[in-house]
């Protein structure tokens, strides 16, 4: 079984490893940022009452495989953000960093396995124990639960994927002409409990949210067909955890 819900909010900052004075956000929470959404819907405890490196809820999504997709066009805003200036606050108590921020992002995520049966309780019930935001405090998500399905094998043939696909596998192929416009990236997909990078995945998504990828060959890639309440996706799942 799956669940699917959708998530959205004024603003989201899915930083980018690589930045450090100015913030680049990706244009999709990645795996590990859905790890943390689901984490906090469900309130798995991340140990970092007693040490703040630590994620100790990886060890809990384990056998966890989640897919996204995006909703809708992705827009920019680009803001200074003011900060304590902890370094030298004898010169200047703030310190303005430029951050670059997904604006009115709508996302659609899907869970199966692994802690799926509780996330499903909580979305049911409208109630979660951590607030959910989109990859910072500030970023509070609104989440709207689709339903849960039974995902169904999709038949061998060219297919239009309405999620980002993860490029994971040896002989997959995309139909250019049909899919349009194509952004490449490599995002993390897993942490340790340290918080530390374990693994990263390249993914390919579409440049126009309305118009999905023609995924030609799949290579063992996980394709399923997801339905629930009129909804009905073809989904590519990630890896489990």
């Amino acid at each position: 079984m799956a669940v699917m819900f959708d998530c959205s909010s004024d603003m989201a900052l899915f930083r980018k490893p690589y930045t450090t004075t100015s913030s680049v956000s990706f244009a999709f929470p990645p795996p590990s940022a859905i790890a943390g959404l689901v984490s906090a819907i469900i309130g798995l405890d991340n140990g970092a009452s007693g040490n703040a490196s630590r994620a100790d809820y990886w060890g809990e999504l384990v056998g966890t495989r989640v897919a996204v997709a995006l909703l809708g066009p992705t827009r920019w805003l680009r803001a200074a953000v003011n900060f304590w200036n902890v370094k030298e606050p004898q010169k200047n108590l703030h310190i303005q960093i430029k951050h670059q921020f997904v604006s009115s992002p709508r996302y659609r995520v899907y869970v199966s396995g692994g802690i799926e049966a509780r996330l499903r309780g909580y979305l049911e019930r409208g109630s979660f124990v951590y607030t959910p935001c989109l990859g910072v405090a500030y970023a509070l998500a609104q989440i709207d639960y689709i339903g849960f399905c039974d995902p169904r094998p999709v038949e061998e043939g060219e297919v239009r994927v309405n999620t980002v696909i993860p490029w994971t596998k040896e002989g997959m192929e995309l139909n250019l002409a049909e899919s349009g416009g194509v952004f490449s990236e490599r995002v993390p997909f897993r942490l340790t409990t340290e918080r530390a990078l374990a693994e990263s995945i390249k993914v390919v998504y579409a440049a126009d949210a309305a118009r999905p990828l023609c995924l030609r060959r799949r290579g063992g890639l996980h394709v399923t067909r997801c339905a629930a309440r009129g909804v009905e996706d073809i989904v590519a799942w990630f890896p489990e955890w």
